[in-house]
């Protein structure tokens, strides 16, 4: 067997077909074909190599394309390799793939979503402004509501848990 028949293998072999139709391609015999398979690790289905190489072809192919732009890149020989071809790329790739938060507001609980920060508590700066200065107002807005009979449409966090801890001592 020469060099050309063990690369003619190998490319048969990547493409899916069985021992049989190589040995039939390149001229040898199927044993010798299925021997050299075997020591070059090219052994198995036909089928499961064709789909592992075109993994390991598409994990090379998008290894040198910007994930964002697709212009093709450089990678450097030492290091981790490149996703970006520049900053500009980079930043415009994390602004628009954002991963979404689902919180609960602490002044209305109402749900809302946040995109790239996991520490809000309040839905909007309305909220928060009422949470943390007028609570007075609030309470005798719904102390006037409650002796009334009306319905409190937003009750914050903080007085449900103020009457909570009232009604349990």
């Amino acid at each position: 067997m020469n060099d050309e028949q063990r690369q003619r293998i190998k490319i048969l072999r990547f493409q899916g077909l069985g021992y049989k139709q190589i040995a039939k391609e390149t001229g040898l015999s199927r044993d010798s074909v299925r021997g050299y398979c075997k020591r070059n690790g090219l052994d198995g289905y036909g089928n499961e190599l064709f789909e592992e190489y075109k993994k390991t072809i598409e994990r090379e192919f998008v290894n040198i394309l910007c994930l964002n732009c697709g212009a093709e890149l450089e990678q450097n020989k030492v290091g981790r390799k490149r996703k970006y071809c520049s900053k500009s790329c980079k930043n415009e790739w994390d602004n628009t793939h954002r991963k979404e938060y689902k919180f609960i507001c602490e002044y209305c609980g109402r749900e809302f979503k946040s995109l790239g920060t996991s520490k809000r508590k309040y839905c909007d700066n309305d909220c928060y402004t009422r949470d943390r200065f007028w609570r007075k107002e609030d309470a005798a807005e719904v102390a006037a509501k409650i002796l009334e009979f009306k319905k409190v449409n937003n009750l914050p966090v903080w007085l449900k848990e103020l009457l909570l801890s009232d009604s349990e001592s």
